[in-house]
């Protein structure tokens, strides 16, 4: 098991709960090897002993999904393991549901979300290591295995009946980790917490001081604005995160589906809404859409969304 990378603060400031007698302060745990970003576990509690629980908890919680998810260390059990076998029998309940909503939000989209990409973004993984483009023929050809009707799922097993085929969560895994690590700190009876997945943040509850005031990055540095939201996720999708510069020429890591190339109508979308889940997917599809057939698709989910052109420009549902 990883070690717990984990670092605890506690206010000084003692802030009354609300309804009981006893006192809240403010803790702070950072998960530094999980889905390659810093996590950062943030809650109200009466004890040390209580958020040391909890936090354990929640980090015993990711740690389990990331592994799960994972594409190139998973083992017996997990989407690597899948993508090196093509089968994967008696699948966890938590990779059937992923897979779930990969599928839904493929169609919801039009294809601009596909977690069967795998061949594709393979090789723009490659070219971020080696900082050498991926050759177009070579991204044709595997852009010809990404057909994710080959993602077969009957009852616990899950096949890929394209032997070159492969799958890629990234997309999506971090909102549904959100989300249950999110349910894993409420069963312990926690009220007031936040967790921030590298961009991706699921709050549950208020602040004893009111609501969570959520930053969204101007792309070029700083705030570019902020949101208060309780019981709600905000997600973003952006430009500036992970990419690679070769030969001077600046590409991230969101592929758009269409061209194989970086997307890049956007520098940053950021979806507001209460399933973490749901904004993961969404704020990665819709930064692969034109902005009407964004806002279509926002308006079908119901969701808040912002986008952020390259000049620093905004539009907003």
């Amino acid at each position: 098991m990883r070690k717990l990378l984990a670092v605890l603060t506690a206010l000084l400031l003692l802030l009354p709960t609300t309804g009981c007698g006893s006192s809240l302060s403010r803790y702070e745990a950072v998960y530094t090897d999980l889905f390659d970003t810093d996590c950062t576990f943030t809650a109200y509690c009466s004890s040390d002993e209580e958020f040391e629980t909890a936090s354990e908890a929640v980090y015993a919680e990711l740690s389990r999904l990331d592994a799960l998810f994972d594409i190139y260390e998973g083992g017996e059990g997990s989407l690597k393991d899948l993508n090196d076998n093509k089968i994967l029998e008696n699948a966890s309940s938590d990779i059937l549901e992923l897979l779930d909503i990969g599928l839904l939000f493929y169609d919801l989209s039009g294809g601009q979300l596909n977690i069967a990409m795998g061949s594709v973004l393979s090789l723009w993984h490659e070219a971020r290591e080696t900082g050498v483009l991926p050759e177009d023929s070579a991204l044709t050809e595997a852009s010809l295995h990404c057909d994710i009707s080959n993602l077969i799922v009957d009852g616990d097993t899950v096949t890929l009946s394209d032997p070159d085929m492969s799958i890629d969560v990234g997309s999506i895994a971090k909102g549904y980790a959100a989300d249950k690590a999110a349910e894993v700190a409420s069963s312990l009876g926690l009220e007031s917490f936040a967790l921030d997945l590298g961009g991706n943040v699921k709050t549950v509850g208020k602040k004893p001081t009111g609501k969570w005031v959520i930053g969204i990055r101007d792309p070029d540095g700083g705030i570019l604005k902020t949101v208060e939201v309780s019981d709600q996720s905000v997600v973003t999708s952006g430009d500036y995160e992970r990419y690679t510069e070769i030969e001077g020429v600046t590409y991230s890591h969101i592929i758009d589906p269409q061209t194989l190339y970086p997307a890049g109508l956007y520098r940053s979308v950021t979806v507001i809404c209460e399933s973490s889940s749901l904004g993961d997917a969404l704020s990665t599809a819709l930064f692969c859409m034109d902005l009407e057939a964004g806002k279509a698709l926002a308006e079908e989910c119901g969701v808040e969304v912002i986008w952020v052109y390259a000049d620093g420009s905004t539009d907003a549902t």
